[in-house]
């Protein structure tokens, strides 16, 4: 069942990373609200070490990087006047990527530096919050570097979207 599962996970993933999602506002929140919500689940905590400040950052640092190469060979496409991100295969195999990298980002903190985090098991998904947003502004901020007009064109695409639907 837990195979099964998995393999429905990634396939879910896998197609979601190639289909064409509209350019509008709520991309660029995702991450923010996840980083929100990351650090209100840590503020609750009863104490977080030094070693889950190295690994919280360098979580964020490596996500950032990994998002800015797939933000890079993420084409942006125009139909009917809507600007759409569209997805590719470069996209799925950076994602996928990036799954390894934080088991091996847990590997060298824990067996390399000695340093063993406390967010583990019911706190775990703290660090994958943080990863996936720091993997989603690095996506989105190079987006804003290839195409420094794309911040204007946020609005009137929303707009757009939204007649488009309602028609």
């Amino acid at each position: 069942m837990l195979v099964l599962s998995g393999a429905i996970l990634i396939a879910t993933v896998f197609v979601n990373q190639l289909r064409e999602k509209p350019l509008t506002g709520s991309l660029y929140r995702q991450p923010l609200v996840l980083l929100l919500y990351a650090g209100c689940a840590l503020s609750f905590m009863a104490s977080v070490s030094p070693a889950d400040w190295c690994m919280i950052l360098a979580s964020l640092c490596l996500s950032f990087v990994l998002g800015m190469v797939q933000g890079r060979y993420t084409p942006l496409v125009n139909h009917d006047g809507a600007w759409y991100l569209s997805g590719s295969i470069m996209a799925v195999l950076i994602w996928f990527l990036s799954i390894p990298v934080r088991y091996a980002l847990n590997a060298v903190f824990t067996h390399l530096f000695s340093l063993s985090s406390s967010l583990n098991e019911s706190s775990s998904f703290i660090i994958y919050f943080i990863f996936i947003a720091g993997f989603l502004l690095g996506r989105y901020s190079m987006l804003f570097f290839r195409y420094p007009s794309l911040v204007a064109q946020i609005g009137r695409n929303e707009q757009r979207l939204k007649r488009q639907h309602a028609r």
